[in-house]
């Protein structure tokens, strides 16, 4: 990528290309978006996850490691992928993984936006499981979908610090501005709409770049997308850019939108969801990724 004049930005072009080939990011969401294909295949095995995972070493170490963790623990420490993957079984072994790659990719600072890589895996993971808990508390959609959009809805920040960086850097976001306003205004693409770039050229589900793109506009989508609804939600409740350690589970109003009021999601409700998703939230940091 050729690096920028000094004082120069990025135009929107640049940045949409920029992502099309991004190679510096991580290769690991290859291997989540076979994960999800494995969910919706009947005929999928113990043996098709364990081979899925072994195809990144990073991956398959993290795997053994939250295994023997406690949050998993059975008294019985396990060595190899294999042992891993029966201990924890099918679905929680897909559901660590999509943790697994998102605590990977967050490795980093995002130095252009002035937030810690543990800010921005603490604010990717409770989205993960606030939107998880959205879906079963509405019982309208899948929780392990939801959980994945719910981790992967910022990701497109990861890129846009890449490509900055690549040209150069020399762009900050100082806080004075939302996020998607500086986006705007810096890179003249919100981080949605690169992310949504992101998860086609990986080739993930269309449902699930569809609802990372309009989780700002639902009303957008095509068709209604619950996901996007979600996610759109729960950036109404939850500040964006914070440690969610703060986040409380008392609500002082719910906005009123149409997936609200289509859900009959009420106060009571809500604040059950965010009890639940901040004791969940509390339990994998501090047992699973401490």
């Amino acid at each position: 990528m050729t690096a920028l004049p000094p004082n120069l930005k990025p135009t929107k072009e640049q940045i949409l290309a920029a992502v099309q080939h991004i190679e510096n990011l991580n290769t690991a969401p290859h291997v989540l978006r076979h994960a999800i294909g494995l969910l919706a295949d009947v005929n999928a095995d113990m043996g098709k996850v364990v081979g899925l995972i072994n195809t990144d070493a990073a991956l398959a170490a993290d795997i053994i490691r939250a295994a023997n963790s406690a949050f998993y623990s059975s008294g019985e420490r396990v060595a190899s992928l294999d042992r891993a993957v029966e201990k924890l079984g099918f679905r929680e072994s897909i559901r660590l993984l999509s943790m697994s790659i998102v605590h990977l990719l967050a490795a980093r600072d995002l130095g252009c936006y002035g937030i810690p890589a543990e800010v921005y895996w603490a604010e990717s993971l409770y989205h993960g499981i606030f939107v998880e808990e959205l879906a079963r508390e509405t019982n309208a959609a899948d929780p392990d979908t939801a959980h994945t959009a719910g981790l992967l809805r910022y990701i497109g920040r990861l890129a846009i610090n890449q490509i900055i960086h690549d040209l150069g850097g020399g762009l900050f976001w100082d806080g004075s501005d939302p996020l998607n306003e500086w986006e705007l205004r810096e890179v003249g693409v919100c981080q949605s709409e690169v992310a949504a770039v992101l998860l086609r050229t990986w080739r993930f589900p269309e449902e699930l770049a569809e609802a990372i793109e309009f989780q700002s506009d639902p009303a957008r989508a095509a068709a209604t997308n619950w996901y996007a609804g979600a996610l759109h939600f729960a950036g109404q409740v939850l500040s964006e850019g914070q440690p969610p350690l703060t986040v409380s589970t008392t609500v002082s109003a719910v906005p009123q939108t149409e997936f609200v009021r289509h859900h009959r999601l009420d106060r009571e409700r809500v604040e059950a969801v965010f009890a639940r998703t901040t004791g969940r939230f509390t339990e994998i940091s501090r047992t699973l990724y401490d």
